[in-house]
C-alpha cells in the first residue's frame, strides 16, 4: 500500500517536473507561461466574484459557461492548432500583449473589469504567439465565446446601449402596466400611473432593476450557451433565444404583482424577500425549468422532423 503511494507520488513529481522544464524550455514558453501564471492570480478573486454574483441573481454563471464551452471548442481542435504556421512577426506582436499584460497586472488586480481586460489582452496574446492571426479568421465563435464572457460589465454597456437608442423608461413603463392589468384581472383595486402601481396598502414603482431587461439578456445568453452546446443550427438558436426573452419578460410580471401585493398587504419584510436575491432566485429557478422543457421540446420536435425528412 506504501510503495503504492509512493510509485504515485514519485509519477507525479515527474510530471510536474515535466510540465516546469516545457515551460522553461525557450523564451517563447516563458513568456506564455508567465502570463499564465497571471491568469492564476486572477483566479480567486473571480471565483469569489462568481460565487457572490450566482447568489445576487447575477448572469456570471453564464459568462463562465460561455468561456468553458470556447476552450473546450478550441480543445477538440488542438490538433489542428498544432499545425498553424506563425510568423515572426506574429509571435513578437502576441509576445508585447503579453508583456504589456503582465506589466499592468498589478494595477488592474483590484478592479474586476480591469482584471477581465487584462486577461483578454493576455489570451489573446498568447492566441497570437502561439497560432498567428489566422487563428482568429479559423476559429471566430470559440473567440466569440471565450471574448464574450471575459467582456467587462457587458450588462451594464448593454444598459447603456438600450437607453440611448430607445425613449425613457419604455420598458419600466410597459411592465408597469402589465403588472397593473394582471392585478385587475385577479380583482385586485390596483390603479397605475406612469410606472407606480399602487393598491390600498402601497405603492410599487418599477424601476430599471425590476423592469425584466437584465433577466431577458440573461436568457438570451443561456440561450446561445445551449444552442451552440447542443450544435443547433443558427435558426434554432436565433429561435431559442427569442423564447428565452420572451419567457423572461412574461415571468416579470407576476413577480412585479406579488411585490406589489407585498408592499400593501404583507409588510416590508414580505416585500424585501421577493425584491431581494432569494425572491430573485425562485423565480430565476422557475423560469429557468420552464425555459429548459420548452426549449428541449423544441430540439427534439426539430430532430424528429429532420429525421422523417431525410428518410
Amino acid at each position: 500500500m506504501k510503495s503504492n503511494k509512493a510509485g504515485k507520488a514519485r509519477k507525479a513529481r515527474q510530471i510536474a517536473q515535466d510540465i516546469l522544464r516545457e515551460c522553461l524550455r525557450t523564451p517563447h514558453n516563458r513568456i506564455v507561461s508567465c502570463g499564465i501564471l497571471v491568469g492564476f492570480f486572477y483566479l480567486p478573486s473571480r471565483l469569489l466574484d462568481l460565487i457572490t454574483a450566482t447568489l445576487r441573481g447575477t448572469p456570471s454563471i453564464l459568462m463562465t459557461a460561455a468561456i468553458g464551452l470556447g476552450l473546450h471548442m478550441l480543445w477538440q481542435k488542438r490538433h489542428q492548432l498544432a499545425k498553424l504556421q506563425v510568423s515572426e512577426a506574429d509571435r513578437l506582436l502576441g509576445h508585447l500583449l503579453i508583456i504589456g499584460g503582465i506589466i499592468l497586472a498589478p494595477a488592474a488586480f483590484w478592479v474586476e473589469w480591469s482584471q477581465r481586460l487584462d486577461w483578454a489582452v493576455i489570451l489573446i496574446g498568447i492566441a497570437c504567439s502561439c497560432w498567428g492571426m489566422e487563428f482568429f479568421r479559423l476559429y471566430p465563435l470559440p473567440t466569440f465565446l471565450i471574448g464574450m464572457g471575459l467582456f467587462p460589465q457587458p450588462f451594464q454597456v448593454a444598459k447603456e446601449i438600450w437607453q440611448a437608442f430607445l425613449p425613457p423608461q419604455i420598458l419600466e413603463r410597459f411592465m408597469a402596466w402589465a403588472g397593473n392589468l394582471g392585478l385587475l384581472a385577479i380583482g385586485q383595486p390596483s390603479v397605475l400611473q406612469s410606472t407606480a402601481i399602487s393598491l390600498p396598502g402601497g405603492t410599487v414603482d418599477v424601476q430599471w432593476g425590476c423592469n425584466g431587461f437584465d433577466m431577458m439578456l440573461t436568457m438570451a445568453a443561456a440561450s446561445l450557451v445551449l444552442g451552440l452546446f447542443l450544435q443547433q443550427s443558427a435558426l434554432k438558436i436565433t429561435g431559442m433565444i427569442v423564447v428565452g426573452m420572451v419567457l423572461a419578460l412574461l415571468f416579470n410580471i407576476p413577480r412585479i404583482m406579488l411585490m406589489a401585493m407585498a408592499e400593501a398587504y404583507w409588510g416590508k419584510a414580505a416585500f424585501e424577500f421577493w425584491h431581494g436575491a432569494w425572491g430573485g432566485q425562485i423565480f430565476s429557478t422557475l423560469l429557468f425549468t420552464i425555459y429548459y422543457y420548452v426549449v428541449m421540446a423544441l430540439v427534439k420536435r426539430s430532430s424528429i422532423k429532420s429525421t422523417v425528412h431525410s428518410r
